[in-house]
């Protein structure tokens, strides 16, 4: 695992977190992605002031260069008011991959929603986003629901 430290995300790390942002929808959404930074921008500076304390750095402390970055968001359900933890997103840098950073966040995320109280933890990855679905697998999480989509070719409704 190479050397890093660990701070909760800034304003001043958004442009780069953004493209992280990209880059995961690219990957769980790829029929449709959110390319615009400036609408994953915006998303992160409202996160930042509603929860801040669930966006998570891990960075070279050499560089200062974000090597991977984690999003933990308490929501609420509306019919019960139940509060349930969302892995909104869990990045690593290509070169950085494989090197257990993934794990060592989905491990600090439970913990941060264990201190919140918070007894129900839901993450989503896309069908073909593998390295997605294994990091979830091995962080303990199961399949509860199965989407299944279907394209229709123009014209067909």
């Amino acid at each position: 695992m190479p050397q890093t430290s660990t701070r909760n995300a800034t304003h001043d790390d958004v442009p780069i977190l953004a493209i992280f942002e990209r880059e995961m929808a690219r990957a769980n959404f790829p029929d449709d992605p959110i390319e615009d930074l400036d609408y994953h921008s915006d998303r992160l500076y409202k996160a930042l002031s509603r929860e801040p304390e669930g966006m998570v750095v891990l960075f070279d402390p050499e560089t200062e260069e974000i090597l991977a970055w984690l999003w933990a968001v308490t929501k609420r359900t509306l019919a019960t008011g139940e509060s349930y933890g969302v892995l909104q997103s869990i990045y690593v840098r290509p070169q950085a991959r494989r090197s257990g950073l993934g794990a060592l966040l989905a491990q600090y995320a439970l913990r941060y929603f264990e201190g919140l109280g918070v007894r129900r933890v839901v993450a989503k990855a896309h069908a073909e986003n593998i390295a997605g679905m294994g990091l979830l697998d091995k962080a303990g999480f199961r399949s509860t629901h199965v989407s299944y989509e279907q394209r229709l070719a123009e014209g067909d409704g």
